[in-house]
């Protein structure tokens, strides 16, 4: 499983974020309301900024370009594909879906959605679209981050499934864990990809 999984991070590394394949390079449109300023000339030179700036809310599944990628804690929004996190639960050692570990485990089950629009070659699967975008993190360590390790698949009726290739228009269920170093810590789970954050979450582990 591991060794798929690695075949496919270098697969989709070309994809710009796993949730926003194509860049939109058009102007985008931003209605929305800027604060008042002291002069017409300074406050026409700020909203002109503001609208490079501000992301380009859109209603529905998608974004319209990868720079208006968004995670809110449950829904990383991309333009070529979406995560939707369902639940999340901590699994103890010995438990289903941790079975063969020594520590307890945070999980999380989750919605991959591909774009309808999506035309590229590049096929989506829903382990992949998680391990490009996402971390978790439990700040535990006064001198380093502690980014916590994958663990184990925790719901095994995804084994055949969560290197699925994503048909555009589909959606495809999976889950993914992480091998918590302590039961107390509460877990931050980042959204990202090359240097660019697009939220975080935090996560109880009791």
């Amino acid at each position: 499983m591991k060794k798929k999984i690695v075949l496919s991070l270098i697969a989709l590394s070309s994809i710009t974020l796993a949730a926003c394949g194509n860049t939109d390079k058009k102007a985008e449109k931003d209605d929305t309301p800027k604060q008042k300023v002291e002069s017409s000339q300074s406050s026409a030179t700020k909203t002109s900024e503001s609208k490079k700036e501000t992301k380009e809310e859109v209603s529905g599944d998608f974004v319209k370009s990868a720079k208006d990628a968004t995670f809110n804690g449950t829904t990383l929004k991309g333009n070529s594909y979406t995560v939707k996190i369902t639940s999340n639960k901590v699994i103890q050692p010995g438990e289903a879906g941790n079975e063969y570990g020594d520590k307890p485990v945070l999980a999380f089950w989750y919605d991959t959605l591909v774009s309808p629009d999506y035309k590229s070659d590049t096929a989506i699967d829903p382990s992949t679209a998680w391990l490009m975008n996402f971390k978790a993190v439990q700040d535990n360590d006064p001198n380093k981050v502690n980014e916590l390790k994958v663990a184990g698949l925790p719901d095994e009726q995804f084994l055949d499934s969560q290197m699925a290739k994503i048909k555009p228009g589909g959606t495809v269920s999976n889950a993914v864990a992480y091998e918590l170093s302590d039961n107390d810590t509460p877990v931050t789970l980042i959204a990202g990809r090359m240097g660019n954050e697009y939220g975080k979450a935090e996560f109880s582990v009791k």
